[in-house]
């Protein structure tokens, strides 16, 4: 299971733009445990977006527990069971983790996908055949800036700002086999037309996010995340969350 917590509205928000129609997209089996997309934080965070005036085409999140990383579920509920909501979108908001928003990438071939969420640890997973990592459950997302793609995965060496210059014909210098991250990401973003966002200076991680061990306690309308002996409280109800809900590193 990959852990998720939501971002806050704020955040959210601000990556849209004003006349930005967007699809909110959520998942029924790591993010609905972690109540940070299931169906109910997937269809309340739709009615929070237009009470605060944006325009939002529809929500989905894969029927009977499936989960949004399962390729093959997703094309089949964003191409086909919500066909019109999906071609009326400029954008998908994911409420999932690192891997469900890159399979929400490859399912629609679409233009950006924001991450409404953070994935903060991961548990066990199970594939039926095989697995591609896309996420590297760092706690901390920084996809809104790279396309959907992790710099902190694909890179080598998990730059945040890229590329380092030793790349070659778009492999990496590290393996000739392999490709070069921060290319994949600067493909992505031209077809995007967002180069622009190559420029924005990502700054450092709280890397003690990403440190064994951590916990993910919900309770109501509230999840708790602790990492190195501090806790991050965040959303995860069908309300807006009460003022001055974050402690330790992001107070």
């Amino acid at each position: 299971m990959h852990a998720t917590i939501q971002k806050s509205l704020e955040e959210i928000l601000g990556f849209l733009d004003p006349e930005e129609k967007v699809m909110v997209v959520g998942c029924a089996n790591c993010a609905a445990k972690a109540k940070s997309g299931g169906e109910p934080e997937t269809r309340a965070m739709a009615e929070r977006l237009r009470a605060r005036g944006v325009t939002v085409t529809g929500w989905a999140v894969p029927p009977d527990g499936g989960s949004l990383c399962k390729l093959s579920a997703t094309e089949k509920l964003l191409n086909e069971d919500h066909k019109e909501e999906t071609e009326a979108a400029d954008s998908f908001l994911v409420l999932a983790c690192g891997q469900g928003i890159h399979t929400v990438i490859d399912a629609t071939g679409a233009g950006m996908v924001h991450p409404g969420c953070d994935t903060i640890f991961g548990g066990e997973t199970i594939s039926e055949s095989s697995i591609i990592e896309y996420c590297s459950l760092c706690g901390q997302c920084v996809l809104e800036n790279t396309g959907g793609l992790c710099p902190v995965t694909l890179c080598a060496k998990s730059l945040l700002n890229g590329p380092c210059g030793g790349a070659k014909d778009g492999k990496c210098e590290v393996d000739p086999d392999r490709d070069c991250g921060w290319h994949l990401i600067f493909e992505r973003l031209q077809k995007l037309g967002r180069i622009d966002l190559m420029l924005k200076y990502q700054p450092p991680k709280n890397w003690l996010r990403s440190g064994s061990p951590r916990s993910l306690y919900m309770e109501g309308k509230r999840a708790e995340f602790t990492f190195a002996n501090q806790t991050v409280s965040a959303w995860s109800g069908a309300e807006e969350p009460l003022e001055g809900t974050q402690k330790g590193d992001d107070a």
